[in-house]
């Protein structure tokens, strides 16, 4: 679950999921007709609801050459909004939150940024943005917290002052709407993609009775499908631009994959590769769901409990490890990751990356996956009590979030120091084994007798002999 020089393997085609999910079976056409909500005259009489993620908005937003400055760029921003979106009878704007201190985001937004350093601009009517392309303007953390919320009271501004709009849109943790009191939706959530169910959640009680969510982020999509029960029954997830923009239902999705499956989804999805939890070596999206289906209920409703608890239970881990048994090895009897490993090193020589995770590092994988699942289990309430990340696979490190790889040995001290290179010059790339395959070169090792250029890939860290082996 980790690269050769340490980092996290991360998922990078999270959208996969939701191609797997559009094309599941869904209800005949005349079945769907009947809920459609769109044939006849008293339908066409309900509310209808539209909630649209801002920073998305503003990621695409064309730059014209007349935007010279931050008010411009505002006009702009609002009057894209109204073209694209004020047709509907009511129009929600998500912002994500931007000023926690200490947040997950950094570990991943760095790589984002292709290693360069974010530039700070200060927002006001007059900031001179005529030369800075919108990618550049959203690069700082600081900048997109002063500009979202800047956009936002623009927005307010301007829909206020038409009569009778419905309009709401929350950023940072405030929210304000032009049609009724929000200060139950006042929330310190981090993340629009939790907000955005917040959100559709309360526009049910209001009486909505079509939602249209725009966020072209496969997480919200999963979570929109876990709580589709609180939801009203026509909502439809809108993404891709273009000649690939399409409306996807969500009621077939959640009839095709049944009850137990579509509680148990947020968890597959943070297992198999979510943006703070990595994901397995050469398991994409489409191998995880085949394991996914194939593993039986009780394994999938121990896997829907995954962050409603303090801490995942034994009953849950013991479950990821079928899970991951049958990710490996499809319709196999195995039960535990260390009788997986032994069984492809011993029948198909399996090494490195080849392998399952021992069960120290798969323990750290669980519980970053548990630390995302209560994030995600309380997507519904506005003011969570969420735990710092630091019992759940991650370490803090010069204010810095960085992902634990195990607290435990991968094999006994004696075998690892049985491995060996035959490196002659530093070992300072992937061409030494030792290196490869994350471990320390010893004594053993040819490059240990260069004095005149001595290795790099020496470990300063002392491991305890005493400590817990995985084998143990």
């Amino acid at each position: 679950m980790f690269a050769a020089d340490g980092s996290m393997l991360r998922c990078s085609a999270k959208s996969a999921l939701m191609a797997i999910l559009e094309k599941l079976p869904s209800r005949s056409a005349d079945q769907r007709s009947i809920s459609d909500g769109t044939t006849t005259n008293a339908a066409q009489s309900h509310l209808k609801v539209i909630i649209i993620d801002g920073m998305a908005e503003l990621q695409c937003l064309d730059k014209p050459e007349w935007v010279k400055n931050c008010e411009q760029l505002a006009i702009h921003f609002v009057d894209t909004i109204e073209q694209k979106y004020g047709r509907k009878d009511e129009v929600r704007l998500i912002f994500d939150r931007y000023d926690l201190p200490m947040s997950l985001k950094e570990a991943t937004r760095e790589k984002g940024q292709g290693g360069q350093d974010p530039i700070y601009y200060r927002i006001t009517d007059s900031t001179n943005i005529s030369r800075v392309s919108m990618k550049k303007l959203l690069s700082h953390t600081k900048t997109k917290m002063e500009l979202t919320t800047y956009l936002a009271d623009k927005a307010f501004r301007h829909f206020r002052g038409q009569s009778g709009r419905r309009f709401l849109v929350a950023w940072g943790s405030e929210c304000k709407a032009t049609f009724k009191d929000v200060g139950h939706l006042q929330s310190n959530q981090e993340e629009a993609d939790t907000k955005i169910i917040l959100h559709a959640v309360d526009a049910t009680s209001d009486g909505a009775m079509e939602i249209h969510v725009h966020f072209p982020d496969t997480d919200v999509f999963v979570l929109a499908l876990r709580r589709f029960p609180e939801l009203c029954s026509n909502v439809s997830f809108v993404t891709g631009k273009g000649r690939n923009r399409r409306e996807i239902r969500l009621e077939p999705i959640v009839q095709a994959l049944g009850e137990a499956r579509t509680a148990a989804l947020p968890t597959f999805h943070a297992l198999s590769g979510a943006d703070n939890s990595g994901c397995f070596s050469g398991h994409g999206k489409p191998l995880c769901w085949k394991a996914f289906l194939n593993v039986d209920e009780d394994v999938v409703r121990e896997m829907a409990k995954l962050g409603t608890t303090l801490t995942p239970s034994e009953e849950i881990i013991k479950a990821i490890e079928k899970f991951v048994c049958e990710l490996y090895v499809p319709n196999t009897s195995l039960t535990t990751v260390k009788e997986l490993r032994w069984l492809l090193f011993r029948k198909k020589q399996a090494q490195s990356e080849r392998l399952p995770p021992t069960r120290g590092a798969l323990l750290q994988a669980v519980l970053r996956a548990h630390y995302q699942a209560i994030v995600w289990d309380n997507d519904v309430v506005a003011n969570p009590d969420i735990p710092s990340p630091e019992s759940y696979g991650w370490e803090k490190s010069d204010n810095r979030w960085f992902p634990v790889m195990t607290r435990l040995l991968p094999a006994p001290e004696a075998i690892i120091q049985l491995v060996k290179c035959g490196c002659t010059k530093q070992c300072a790339s992937n061409r030494c084994q030792c290196r490869r395959n994350g471990l320390p070169c010893t004594d053993l090792c040819s490059c240990c007798d260069e004095e005149d250029e001595p290795c790099q890939n020496v470990f300063s860290d002392v491991v305890d002999d005493d400590e817990e082996c995985d084998d143990e």
